[in-house]
């Protein structure tokens, strides 16, 4: 399965100009999923909730969806990203999935970091998400610091956890490789770069997305440099995870002794 993620310098506040970014970063490119940056419509500093609202998008009526569903039909595969969604008059911090067919799933960011809850309301449910030849979980940056997250997907039947991310620090980087292996997953991470003015400080974000095998190893990654890479992941081996076999034959019955719900 041909997996991978688009690491880029996100245009702040505009949205046209990030979604043509991304179409000419993707022309002739084929892929089963790739994965995004978080807000990758607007960038991430703004200082009320005034200024995020024009990028809001109510899903049932998306430009970022209609433009990522002719991506994925001429690149044959599935992107995730987040973005903000105005559902009711709330915001939310939302990961679309996007297919071919239109929107297959959304997960809303449920832990919000102080700075976002300025802007956003929290999620209050978590899923997984079949697009044929897997199942996806998305989880949102700071989503990724809660083990709890990570099991509740694994416990829906997600294979691939996609993390969309806008952070500076070097904590991230440190915990997805444990995502993975304690929940015997693929992790694919794609954390943005370039720098945001927040309230006249600069604040840098470090890139440093990862594709993570089931055992916690670095397939691919970047580091603070724009870069769009794809790698070939087989599903069978989360079934036979090498260095997890080494400690337990069967992972997923010690994930089924205690059921997490939300």
């Amino acid at each position: 399965m041909k997996t991978g993620f688009f690491q880029y310098s996100v245009f702040q506040r505009d949205r046209g100009k990030n979604l043509e970014y991304i179409a000419n970063a993707l022309r002739g490119q084929s892929f089963d999923l790739l994965v995004l940056p978080e807000l990758f419509t607007c960038g991430y500093s703004f200082d009320a909730v005034r200024p995020v609202a024009p990028f809001a998008e109510v899903l049932d009526d998306s430009p970022t969806v209609r433009t990522l569903q002719g991506l994925a039909s001429s690149c044959g595969g599935v992107i995730t990203g987040t973005i903000p969604e105005n559902c009711s008059g709330l915001l939310y911090n939302t990961a679309l999935l996007v297919g071919s067919s239109g929107l297959i799933g959304v997960q809303r960011k449920i832990h919000l970091p102080d700075y976002e809850k300025q802007f956003f309301a929290a999620g209050n449910k978590i899923s997984a998400f079949d697009i044929g030849r897997a199942k996806i979980g998305m989880m949102s940056c700071f989503d990724s610091w809660f083990p709890a997250f990570g099991a509740c997907l694994k416990q829906d039947g997600a294979q691939i956890l996609c993390n969309s991310a806008s952070f500076g620090g070097a904590v991230t980087p440190m915990i997805l490789p444990i995502r993975a292996l304690e929940n015997q997953v693929f992790v694919v991470s794609c954390n943005r770069i370039g720098t945001e003015d927040f309230h006249g400080v600069p604040e840098t974000f470090c890139g440093k997305s990862r594709i993570i095998s089931p055992d916690g190893r670095i397939l691919a990654s970047a580091e603070g440099e724009e870069k769009r890479t794809f790698v070939e992941i087989d599903l069978d081996e989360i079934r036979h995870p090498a260095f997890g076999s080494l400690i337990c034959k069967d992972f997923a019955a010690e994930h089924g002794k205690y059921k997490i719900r939300l």
